[in-house]
């Protein structure tokens, strides 16, 4: 089972789960509704809690953007997570073949395998944005180590020539309050994103345009892939076959693309 058939199924257990607990609350012989009230807030309380450390998009406050303002013209931003790799070259080309901008949240260990990427996507017009140095997880860190991962990938990239846009999105999507106070500290507003496609468990290319393109709405943040988390090689192949559709799908639906520093 791929990871989005497990996300939906998980999703799914974890919806009937809820219902199952709100019925059995409901009926339990409290003795008066207020308490049953209690109950049932501190339950949505302790969801929420959870909610708002492992949904990327999830914040109460908008602390952490995930999509874009509104605009006039039906509006999109294309994303890519993980690399610089090999292959970002050619996603860069595709772009260029489309004049489409996109932002990339590199990782800047990646970046110093590919310094001569990183400087082309910056040249060809596309926002570098920060990834962190490499893909661990930094929800659970203290706010001090996720401040030295945020400065050492913002002067790493730098020092290769391509001063970052002060835009982080964290590996997996993950933060806490450790994590915004740090961006903050730093300048760096968090991002997540609207769409993703699961690009990274190398479907069918038409399932990736189908999954980006359908049911498609104006302001969206689509996430792709350029990288594979750490991965030294990481296959792209079917990404690089879908992107060229996905575009064009986008675009014949009268979508303009931009980039989320400029939007």
């Amino acid at each position: 089972m791929g990871a989005k058939a497990r996300a939906w199924v998980n999703r799914g257990l974890i919806v009937l789960a809820a219902l199952a607990g709100v019925g059995l609350i409901l009926g339990l012989p409290v003795a008066t509704t207020w308490g049953k009230i209690a109950i049932l807030a501190t339950a949505a309380l302790l969801g929420g809690m959870v909610a708002w450390r492992e949904i990327p998009a999830f914040d109460p406050l908008g602390r952490v953007h995930w999509r874009l303002p509104r605009r006039p013209e039906r509006a999109c931003a294309i994303t890519f997570d993980d690399g610089p790799s090999a292959n970002t070259g050619r996603v860069v080309e595709i772009l260029g073949r489309y004049q489409v901008k996109a932002t990339f949240f590199v990782l800047a260990a990646n970046a110093r395998r590919h310094p001569d990427v990183l400087r082309r996507v910056a040249e060809q017009g596309h926002t570098v944005a920060i990834h962190g140095v490499t893909h661990k997880k930094v929800h659970r860190d203290s706010e001090a180590s996720v401040e030295r991962e945020l400065s050492t990938a913002i002067g790493e990239l730098s020092a290769l020539g391509v001063p970052p846009a002060r835009l982080y999105r964290a590996p997996h999507g993950r933060k806490s309050a450790a994590t915004l106070r740090a961006a903050r500290k730093l300048g760096c507003q968090l991002w997540a994103w609207s769409r993703g496609i699961w690009d990274t468990d190398r479907p069918d290319p038409e399932i990736l345009v189908r999954r980006a393109t359908r049911f498609a709405c104006s302001r969206m943040v689509l996430l792709l892939h350029d990288g594979r988390g750490d991965e030294e090689h990481p296959d792209i192949e079917s990404m690089l076959a879908a992107l060229p559709r996905i575009l064009e799908r986008l675009r014949a639906d009268g979508f303009t693309f931009l980039t989320l520093d400029g939007a």
